[in-house]
């Protein structure tokens, strides 16, 4: 089998990003974020463009198994013609050519679920529900824009486990809980697009405390993917500015629905705690639904 006819290169280049040397990884990291732009660029226009040297582009090729950059070319040529985002690629979903927004949205969101789907590892999901039954605490770590994520996995997280924690900055306060963790801590860490600083660098800490961390990211060439034990991978595609996070939240919610099956009679009478709790202090208008049959 030819490099063209094996898995896709940004695939390769995710897979590959930890073996890589730092200029290697650089230059893997602007290809994966600008596949339609480096198609057509020659080597030095690609080394120029990407702040790295000819050799360096030529290494990569060989290093992926090309016979040189021409045939390297193609692949990401190939990959250019594969990568769905921006709005106008999403247009063709429309007979007519004219989509509202709202459709186009909704399009590149199930279009992120489908690829998502297709990379789902159940090996890396049961890892990380392995991580998240140990007794220790749980971080969970969301910054930004991230914040959202972290937010829904540690509530739901919290009914079915004791000890778990949202960490939003990266302060002096959320320092003083990592180093004061005890064992069997566990870190959940979302990294996406733009990848806030601030998670990556707590990301370090947890690996500095020996504290394994579970990365939910877009692809291995995240900065967030060396620092991961475990690596989940929700695919991120842009329209506007703002983060669509559909296959982030589907991630995380297979992985709750994970840890629950895994022990269906403990989180059942978890359940059940949480529920006559919320019923004391009247959280909620509905009472008539049931979230422990609901499983």
């Amino acid at each position: 089998m030819t490099p063209l006819d094996s898995p896709g290169i940004l695939d390769r280049l995710a897979g590959l990003s930890q073996e890589l040397s730092p200029r290697q990884l650089k230059l893997a990291r602007f290809i994966h974020a600008n596949p339609h732009g480096v198609a057509f660029m020659n080597s030095v226009e690609l080394s120029k463009a990407a702040g790295v040297s000819n050799p360096t582009v030529i290494r990569l090729a060989h290093r992926l198994g090309f016979s040189g950059f021409p045939e390297f070319q193609k692949a990401l040529q190939k990959a250019a013609e594969r990568k769905i985002d921006s709005l106008e690629r999403f247009s063709g979903d429309s007979a007519s050519g004219e989509e509202e927004l709202f459709q186009k949205v909704l399009s590149l969101e199930f279009h992120v679920l489908r690829e998502m789907k297709d990379k789902l590892s159940e090996e890396a999901v049961s890892m990380a529900v392995a991580l998240l039954e140990n007794p220790g605490e749980v971080f969970v770590v969301g910054l930004l824009a991230n914040t959202c994520l972290a937010e829904y996995l540690a509530y739901f997280l919290s009914i079915l486990r004791e000890n778990v924690h949202v960490l939003k900055n990266f302060d002096h306060e959320a320092y003083g809980k990592v180093r004061a963790a005890g064992p069997g801590a566990v870190a959940v860490i979302y990294s996406f697009p733009r990848y806030p600083a601030g998670a990556q660098s707590l990301g370090k800490l947890f690996r500095k405390q020996g504290i394994p961390v579970i990365g939910i990211t877009d692809s291995g060439m995240s900065p967030l993917a060396p620092l991961a034990d475990v690596l989940l991978e929700a695919p991120m595609k842009f329209i506007t500015f703002i983060d669509p996070c559909g296959g982030a939240f589907a991630m995380t919610h297979a992985l709750l629905t994970a840890f629950y099956m895994k022990n269906p009679g403990k989180m059942r009478r978890k359940l059940r705690e949480f529920e006559e709790f919320a019923a004391e202090r009247d959280l909620f208008e509905r009472k008539d639904i049931d979230i422990v049959e609901l499983v």
